[in-house]
């Protein structure tokens, strides 16, 4: 199987390529040759390495940014998902496009985690931006899954418990939200759970499902993802809770917005692992990449 890897720089793509399993042809190429927002390279990107799959994984992921920076942000999430597909069509290929959604196309006031049927509703430009890359891939006809995920962090990129292990190893006091509720997703399960779709539905014949919530099990609030990170640190003296009130950002969150993954979880034969043992084998990462 060939797979094209967009946006292979980032957090999530770097995990992609270090757990592709046996029996995959990955192609990697730099921005310059598979810019997402040009769709003349990307035809001729596309055309040249005739992909079975194409895994998009570049993304303006700057949430407080994307308030200034509207058109940036609606050109990388908004225009580009259906520039890729449209590729796809142009070149005469038949690559399925795998894309990446948010939990912030919800407005996170429901009470219950959010399934992929239910109504979106964006509280910010970021969230916006990110529900019309998903209709536009849909919009370009090609043949694609969706695959909305939160709360990500990963080994080779900036992430929040990134940022808490290192201010607790700094000893710098911190606070944190404790009124927002989501599931933390480790990059390494996230990337596995894709190649799992991907074979999948390499395999079988039916190919109804075009939009999965897929993300670690149980929910958390940022002070929680943060206590846990500082208590590994030794250093649960430093971490106290605030609300979202009294920690201001240009952008709004939505306050609960965990996904259902009840549909992966159907597909996959199981759900991902609790997000406390992926944040644990975060540090232990961080730690060996430390030492």
């Amino acid at each position: 199987m060939r797979v094209l890897v967009l946006g292979a720089g980032g957090m999530l793509a770097r995990d992609l390529i270090r757990t592709a399993p046996p029996g995959t042809e990955l192609l990697a190429p730099p921005e310059s040759e598979a810019d997402v927002t040009n769709e003349a390279v990307m035809v001729r990107a596309v055309t040249d390495a005739n992909p079975d799959v194409i895994v998009n994984c570049a993304a303006y992921t700057n949430v407080d940014g994307a308030e200034a920076e509207r058109e940036r942000a609606f050109l990388i999430n908004g225009e580009a998902p259906g520039i890729v597909g449209r590729a796809v069509r142009r070149s005469g290929g038949r690559a399925v496009v795998v894309h990446y959604g948010t939990d912030y196309v919800f407005d996170g006031r429901g009470r219950r985690p959010y399934r992929e049927d239910d109504v979106t509703g964006p509280l910010g430009v970021y969230g916006e931006s990110k529900l019309a890359g998903e209709r536009a891939l849909a919009a370009s006809a090609a043949e694609h899954l969706i695959i909305r995920t939160q709360w990500l962090f990963g080994l080779r990129g900036r992430s929040f418990p990134r940022t808490m292990w290192e201010r607790a190893t700094s000893g710098k006091a911190t606070r944190v939200v404790n009124d927002q509720v989501g599931r933390p997703t480790y990059t390494v399960d996230l990337a596995r759970a894709t190649w799992r779709l991907i074979w999948k539905r390499g395999t079988e014949s039916a190919r109804t499902d075009v939009l999965l919530h897929v993300a670690n099990s149980g929910h958390a609030t940022w002070y929680d993802v943060a206590r846990r990170v500082f208590a590994a640190a030794g250093a649960p003296q430093l971490l106290a809770p605030c609300t979202t009130h009294q920690y201001p950002t240009p952008a709004a969150r939505p306050a609960f917005s965990p996904l259902d993954t009840t549909r992966y979880e159907s597909l996959a034969g199981g759900p991902l692992p609790p997000w406390e043992a992926a944040v644990d084998r975060f540090l232990d990462e961080l730690r060996t990449e430390a030492a």
